[in-house]
């Protein structure tokens, strides 16, 4: 996909989870060691106790700036 290519370390991205859309700051970016699929570990203020979500970078948009 070619939004995954535009996504790097310090990124702000958007997803949808069950908890409903999620915004937050790419922290690393890793491999799945199964499958190869990579995934970024995004940490979204005020959620998982300060832990990162693991998402894959396919289900991930960049956050627009807002005005």
């Amino acid at each position: 996909m070619q939004t995954a290519n535009r996504i790097a370390i310090g990124t702000t991205v958007t997803f949808d989870s069950d908890e409903g859309p999620q915004r937050g700051t790419v922290h690393a970016l890793k491999p799945d060691l199964g499958n190869g699929q990579k995934y970024a570990l995004v940490k979204v203020p005020g959620t998982l106790n300060g832990e990162p979500w693991a998402m894959p970078i396919d289900q991930l948009q960049r956050a627009t700036t807002r005005a």
